[in-house]
């Protein structure tokens, strides 16, 4: 008896040591992300996948990836439907955050949103841009009062290479996207580079990526810690993807 009641303590011990805190973070679902993110066949890919792995690894942590549309994933996170949000930033789903507490990490990377044009007609006035294309779920903010006003219509596509088909077939007038994500779907149809370009001379809005948290401040300081521990483990994984 002695003998059994040894045992059960071990496998006791065994498994609350080997047990791992598991959190919920919430992502994008979209299909075609990368170099950041995939989300297909319920399964998450991509340089977020991977940099959030590496944090949870350091720590013991177990995360679990519920991937949303982007429509939903503001007021899920705020509902806390998850424990964590990535990516996020103090500047977006403002009117859906608005008096809550959201925690945010320090920058993981930079990003700029604007509008890919074909290289013949970079520098063109605003009004010349009628037919604007976007990928479902993709707000241009920047751009709404012209939409609301008829001065530009909104194309949506469910994907970035159909979105880039569309810019270089001449069916709209440019394509409102992530710059980095853009060009990755443009190398990737073997596109010759700078054919389609980054209009930089039209709206275009610039920020970085968070980690945020609502109920667990703690995660944020050891995520924070860790982006400073692990700068170089960090600069080889963006370097394999080709974020600068």
């Amino acid at each position: 008896m002695k003998r059994l009641w040894a045992l059960l303590l071990i496998m006791s011990v065994s498994v609350s040591v080997n047990a791992k805190t598991t959190y919920v973070v919430g992502v994008q679902s979209f299909s075609q992300y990368y170099p950041f993110s995939a989300y297909s066949n319920r399964s998450y890919s991509g340089f977020n996948r991977e940099l959030l792995d590496m944090f949870a690894n350091t720590h013991h942590y177990r995360f679990v990836y519920k991937a949303l549309p982007l429509t939903s994933l503001p007021s899920r996170f705020v509902d806390g439907v998850v424990d964590l949000k990535y990516p996020d930033s103090p500047d977006w789903d403002r009117d859906i955050k608005k008096g809550v507490n959201v925690i945010y990490s320090e920058p993981v990377v930079d990003y700029i949103d604007g509008v890919m044009v074909i290289d013949q007609n970079y520098g063109q006035p605003i009004d010349q841009l009628q037919r604007l294309g976007t990928v479902v779920g993709f707000t241009p903010e920047l751009y709404q009062s012209r939409i609301r006003s008829g001065q530009t219509r909104l194309n949506e596509s469910y994907k970035y290479d159909s979105l880039m088909m569309k810019l270089v077939s001449g069916r709209i007038d440019g394509g409102y996207a992530n710059i980095a994500v853009a060009q990755f779907y443009l190398d990737q149809m073997g596109f010759k580079k700078g054919s389609v370009r980054f209009d930089d001379t039209l709206p275009h809005e610039k920020g970085t990526r968070r980690l945020s948290t609502i109920h667990h401040p703690k995660l944020i300081d050891e995520f924070n810690q860790f982006l400073s521990d692990k700068q170089e483990a960090i600069s080889a994984l963006k370097a394999r993807y080709g974020i600068e």
